[in-house]
């Protein structure tokens, strides 16, 4: 087990990054299990002796890194050495004042920290979850884990090297965001009313047509009525009217 644990050791040292346990296995030539224990093993010893070097798991990942305290010092000789300076920052905003939404991020950190975000994302540090127009942004396990964090209260601790948050610019950028969703749902709201009052007027004025239509043809049928009750009473004037005797026709 003792030179498992190393030939697993020296893979990781090699990789430089995350390798796949199941290609660990392949190279030292040894099965899941049996490596499996020997990386927790490993991983125990970097822990134990507070190195300045750790081993992680990440899902079927493994690897072998700088603890986040050094970091700054190895970036100063390898930049690309996990997370680069301003990612870093971009996550330091985003640690201190978690969950926060992507647009409050934007607003402090410009458009470059959309790519930040996707990385971050991306290595799990962060969780991306869909919120109106924006997304929410969430501290993952893994990420209270890489930096050895217990929990919220020593994020403030262990980030200020990196970043000093302005307060005022997040509660600024949060002030805005809200404005803007405010103003939108006024601005929804008075749209939607435009045709519900269309609506209503179209309703009013159908309305008065029916009665107008109703009005016509009650009048129509009084037209008829009328005109039905004048037919007899014409037929009896003319029955009572007086023949009128014409000259030379009557016998005296």
């Amino acid at each position: 087990m003792n030179d498992l644990k190393k030939q697993a050791e020296a893979v990781l040292f090699a990789a430089g990054n995350k390798i796949e346990i199941n290609e660990i296995a392949r190279l030292c030539r040894t099965d899941i299990n049996s490596l499996k224990q020997a990386l927790k093993e490993l991983k125990k010893d970097y822990d134990e002796k507070n190195s300045s070097l750790m081993v992680s798991e990440e899902g079927n990942f493994w690897k072998l890194t700088v603890r986040e305290a050094y970091m700054p010092l190895v970036q100063q000789i390898n930049p690309h050495t996990e997370l680069d300076k301003t990612t870093i920052e971009t996550l330091a905003v985003i640690a201190w004042k978690a969950p926060i939404l992507q647009s409050d991020v934007i607003k402090t950190r410009t458009n470059k920290a959309y790519d930040h975000i996707k990385e971050l994302v991306d290595s799990g540090f962060l969780i991306k979850q869909r919120h109106g127009r924006s997304y929410m942004l969430k501290l993952s396990q893994k990420f209270f884990e890489y930096f050895d964090l217990k929990d919220k209260k020593d994020i403030k601790e262990r980030f200020k090297e990196f970043v000093d948050i302005d307060e005022e610019e997040l509660k600024k950028a949060g002030e805005e965001r809200l404005k803007k969703e405010d103003d939108a749902k006024k601005a929804k709201e008075e749209a939607e009313e435009v045709p519900k009052q269309t609506k209503e007027q179209d309703k009013k004025e159908e309305e008065l047509e029916e009665t107008k239509e109703e009005a016509e043809e009650k009048l129509e049928q009084t037209t008829e009525q009328d005109e039905k009750e004048e037919e007899p009473k014409e037929i009896q004037e003319e029955t009572e009217k007086p023949i009128e005797k014409k000259p030379g026709l009557v016998k005296e």
